[in-house]
């Protein structure tokens, strides 16, 4: 950057905020923020069966405890809300979206953009990764970086 201390700057906007690289970012990071990891995704349809068979079970506890085992119905619901303490799937269904979050974000003070939770789940699978230093592979624009003539030609014919 610089700074005008003296005279007039002419610039010339060539797109609206919205279509600017930083835009583009914001919105790539929210995109996949909104895409569930496979591992979310298996959380979620596990605590969706898993969630009400405690529940059921609990209920269970409560009302069969008292008939047919010896103790108070107090100390039956006691049991039944210990059992849906222990079980409750609470830790398991808000840690995985944070930990996925997470990860992307701080991908993202690096200057890594990953595009979702399953590419960054799937990153444990690499074996090789293409680095683009000069934006060839990003931006399709190959350039000229360097010249080895053949044999003893000059470099001006090469």
């Amino acid at each position: 950057g610089s700074i005008v201390t003296d005279g007039e700057v002419e610039a010339t906007v060539t797109a609206v905020a919205g279509e600017s690289t930083l835009a583009r970012i914001a919105a790539a990071i929210q995109d996949a923020q909104a895409q569930r990891a496979p591992t979310q995704r298996f959380v979620d349809q596990f605590a969706r069966y898993y969630t009400p068979a405690v529940v059921v079970l609990a209920l269970l506890v409560a009302a069969l405890g008292p008939v047919l085992f010896a103790g108070t119905w107090g100390d039956w619901l006691y049991q039944a809300l210990v059992l849906l303490v222990i079980a409750c799937p609470c830790a398991l269904v808000v840690s995985t979206p944070i930990t996925v979050v997470s990860g992307l974000a701080a991908a993202a003070k690096h200057g890594i953009l990953i595009k979702g939770g399953a590419y960054l789940e799937s990153g444990r699978l690499l074996k090789v990764v293409a680095l683009d230093k000069t934006g060839t592979l990003t931006q399709g624009k190959p350039v000229l970086t360097d010249t080895e003539p053949f044999g003893d030609l000059p470099i001006e014919m090469a």
